[in-house]
């Protein structure tokens, strides 16, 4: 069984919204407020409460608010760069970090195709101040203490949209509504993108929890959010299969091509080579990636190479259950990856980047890194 977790965000969302839908569905706000302190920010506190709201039907939903209040003045303005800092000198995990600033990086993508402006030049008014970073830091937070292995979503509904959420939902689903209030905003839609896939679920899914994340207005009714948590029993996936055969490029774009791709979310890229037609040399580029990311990655082909033509199929995939975790190590922490079937542990696997950079910094044989790490592992086993 794998746990997941699915919001439904037909009628919008925002950032308190998500988190406070995570708190309803039992996320313990006290241990969420001690994980907080890792960030170097102390100038705020956390209020959660119950509200009922009345929906057009005529009945009641109960919810949680997420009230992230001032204790002082915050600043007017905040730099992408500063924000970056902060979520760095942290003491979350390597993981925890990248999930957070990976969803920054998408409302700093936005805000910069808006204003015209390099992201790195970027003062944030709204998104940037301490409501932003701990309601972001929340919800990342909030899937991993309720154990939740993959996040899934509806699509987004949205009116009266901003322009900035306009360019963080472009590419994912939404649904267009007819309402005088803005719905979405664009921290609460650069989380769903950060941390959602937006294909079906296509097994059986055995919901065990539910929540509700409540606005702080009442229009429109009932401005709630739903999180769906629950088990699905297979492990099989939909994905995409990409290819391409390619005879009259220049090689050295390679690299630049497969930096873009998994920038963009590929799980993987391959090349093989071969002889095509006219006995010339080919190389035949195979993606797999998510079925949401098909039109990006199929745009990066076709301005990146010289093809003129791709195949796509959709495919199934099984995978195992699996969590990067740090060890300690005689040469300090590493991330290893751990792979599960049925609960029991089937492979163990030292991040290469992490052995390769101890390899070079201590001037030993990077196989000898990893004969040592599998020997702290085995250790760590026992």
């Amino acid at each position: 069984m794998k746990k997941i977790g699915y919001f439904e965000v037909f009628d919008g969302c925002a950032g308190d919204m998500l988190a406070g839908s995570l708190i309803d569905a039992g996320l313990d706000i006290e241990i969420l407020k001690k994980e907080l302190t890792k960030i170097p920010l102390k100038n705020y506190r956390i209020e959660t409460k119950k509200v009922k709201r009345k929906t057009k039907f005529g009945h009641a939903i109960e919810g949680t608010q997420f009230l992230v209040i001032p204790v002082e003045k915050w600043e007017e303005e905040t730099s992408y760069k500063d924000i970056l800092k902060i979520i760095e000198k942290s003491s979350f995990s390597i993981i925890i970090k990248e999930k957070i600033m990976k969803i920054f990086d998408i409302l700093a993508e936005g805000e910069s195709i808006v204003h015209k402006e390099e992201k790195e030049k970027l003062h944030f008014h709204q998104v940037g101040q301490i409501d932003a970073i701990i309601e972001i830091t929340s919800v990342v937070l909030g899937i991993k203490l309720l154990e939740i292995e993959k996040v899934f979503s509806s699509a987004v509904g949205v009116s009266n949209i901003a322009p900035a959420t306009i360019e963080i939902l472009k590419g994912i689903p939404t649904v267009l509504k007819n309402v005088p209030q803005e719905i979405t905003t664009p921290t609460g839609a650069a989380i769903i993108k950060g941390i959602s896939s937006f294909t079906p679920i296509v097994s059986d899914f055995y919901i065990s929890k539910v929540g509700y994340g409540a606005g702080t207005r009442e229009e429109p009714l009932p401005n709630m959010l739903k999180f769906l948590m629950g088990e699905i029993k297979q492990e099989n996936e939909s994905v995409m299969i990409i290819e391409t055969n390619i005879d009259d490029m220049n090689p050295v774009l390679i690299g630049n091509l497969f930096e873009k791709l998994y920038r963009k979310g590929v799980f993987d890229v391959s090349i093989f080579s071969g002889i095509g037609k006219k006995n010339r040399p080919v190389f035949k580029i195979e993606i797999i990636l998510p079925e949401e990311k098909f039109n990006e990655v199929i745009n990066i082909l076709f301005e990146e190479t010289t093809t003129i033509g791709i195949r796509c199929r959709k495919e199934n995939r099984v995978i195992l259950e699996r969590e990067i975790k740090e060890i300690d190590t005689e040469f300090g922490k590493i991330k290893v990856k751990i792979s599960y079937m049925d609960n029991r542990i089937v492979n163990i696997s030292p991040e290469y980047e992490d052995c390769k950079k101890i390899a070079e910094e201590k001037q030993i044989p990077l196989k000898t890194v990893y004969q040592k790490v599998y020997k702290n592992l085995e250790n760590n086993l026992k």
